[in-house]
């Protein structure tokens, strides 16, 4: 059985608490995830990647067991917050698994910081925000966080059973409003890094789902800009691959990995 450690760092700069969860031993990989989840979304890539590796989860601040203070959400502070993680666990180089709007901020993370990137996989994300999501924003004055938050939960999946919209939407109810809130506006309002995606050259993975049609353009365009990467097209699998076609998510992540 694969040992199992809970982490909690004390971030010095800003003084907040992030939640961590180590798996196994090996090459360090990072998983960040999206909006409204926590890090429970990457379960089913636990024994998949720690058998070989050092599987690092963590929840971004405002979301799931780390700390939810009043302030700054935007992509930037993100950022900031998986290199301070980074540091304090003292990794040199690691590899970056971003879904959605963790892989907003993984984007952000190579343009700042690519010396400290062995590899950067990129799962139904984004350089800019599609005009969807500026729809949901000004539907926040209209109907209750819990029915924004159902919305957002069924468009995550393609043909979802009903256990699993009820944990995302679980997971969604953890994030408080004025949290939920804030990252939304920031990613809708602030982000826009399309003219700074040439920038990476690290060996990048591009994975979307067939039926993601708020990412797939984006993704398409993702590997485009940027020079050394591949783009994997899942079929029959809407925004959240992982969960919806783990098995295939995890060969084609842990080939694109072992290389």
């Amino acid at each position: 059985m694969l040992s199992v450690r809970w982490i909690h760092i004390k971030k010095k700069i800003n003084d907040i608490e992030l939640y961590i969860e180590k798996y196994g031993s090996g090459k360090p990989i990072v998983f960040s995830y999206g909006w409204l989840d926590d890090c429970s979304i990457w379960s089913s890539q636990i024994d998949a990647f720690a058998k070989n590796n050092t599987k690092i989860i963590y929840d971004h601040r405002g979301h799931g067991l780390s700390d939810k203070p009043k302030g700054d959400y935007s992509i930037k502070e993100l950022s900031d917050d998986l290199y301070s993680l980074i540091e304090e666990l003292r990794l040199e180089k690691t590899i970056i698994v971003g879904f959605s709007l963790g892989g907003m901020v993984a984007l952000r993370f190579a343009i700042e910081h690519p010396d400290r990137i062995i590899k950067l996989v990129l799962v139904g994300t984004t350089a800019k925000m599609a005009l969807t999501m500026h729809i949901i924003r000004i539907l926040k004055y209209i109907l209750p966080y819990k029915t924004i938050a159902r919305i957002v939960c069924k468009r995550k999946f393609y043909k979802p059973s009903k256990q699993i919209i009820e944990d995302a939407l679980s997971r969604a109810m953890k994030v408080d409003r004025y949290v939920a809130y804030k990252c939304l506006n920031e990613f809708t309002k602030n982000y826009d890094i399309k003219d700074m995606i040439s920038l990476i050259k690290v060996p990048t993975l591009i994975v979307v789902g067939e039926k993601d049609k708020l990412n797939l353009k984006a993704s398409k365009y993702l590997n485009r800009k940027i020079k050394n990467s591949e783009l994997r097209i899942v079929s029959d699998s809407g925004h959240t691959v992982m969960v919806e076609k783990t098995d295939e998510f995890n060969h084609i992540v842990g080939n694109f990995i072992r290389r």
